[in-house]
């Protein structure tokens, strides 16, 4: 009787073990990442492959553990590791002027997941339960990100936003182009691994 009480728990733990390890891989490819960056004369904003990673947070890790993995890479770099833009690393980016952005990416990972949580039984269902689940990333990291921004340059919303959002949809909705396939696709296959 005891053994099999041991095997229930270990068999109860085991979504938990994998959600973590899953949430450790999102947060190291982001890390990985992170430090590419591709800065623009006009902003203190640049191109990074951040938000791709977001985007596949949420739908392949659910909205705890997609979470987790962004607070993971959040404070992997606030510990001073150079997973943020340029390489950098510590508070400073934090409170710096993306710091907005990189603070939105565990809510919007969290919204992303919540919407995807569930999957669609046809595939045209679950392509649109991901592309609304990565907008929403995308609705929320820009909404934080471009009111940090104001608020850091003293500069009206919408001045931020032209300077630090909207040079950055369409590169966005590139990479939610790529993420999306990615993730329909490990979505079925995480399924049967994490249960």
């Amino acid at each position: 009787m005891g053994a099999l009480a041991v095997e229930r728990e270990v068999f109860l733990k085991k979504p938990r073990v994998k959600g973590l390890a899953l949430a450790a891989i999102l947060a190291a490819l982001t890390a990985a990442t992170g430090g590419i960056s591709l800065p623009l004369p006009f902003t203190p904003v640049p191109i990074t492959l951040q938000v791709f990673f977001v985007y596949l947070s949420g739908c392949l890790a659910g909205p705890v553990y997609g979470a987790l993995s962004m607070l993971l890479y959040l404070t992997i770099g606030a510990l001073g590791l150079p997973v943020f833009s340029r390489f950098g690393g510590g508070l400073g980016h934090i409170v710096g002027p993306t710091g907005g952005y990189l603070l939105a990416f565990p809510l919007a990972a969290l919204l992303n997941g919540l919407i995807t949580l569930r999957r669609s039984k046809s595939l045209a269902g679950e392509y649109g339960r991901v592309l609304c689940g990565m907008l929403s990333s995308l609705a929320t990291i820009y909404l934080i990100g471009v009111a940090w921004l104001s608020t850091y340059l003293h500069r009206p919303f919408m001045d931020a936003f032209l300077i630090g959002g909207l040079p950055f949809i369409p590169v966005d909705l590139l990479k939610m182009v790529v993420a999306a396939p990615i993730s329909v696709r490990l979505r079925r296959n995480l399924a049967s691994i994490l249960g």
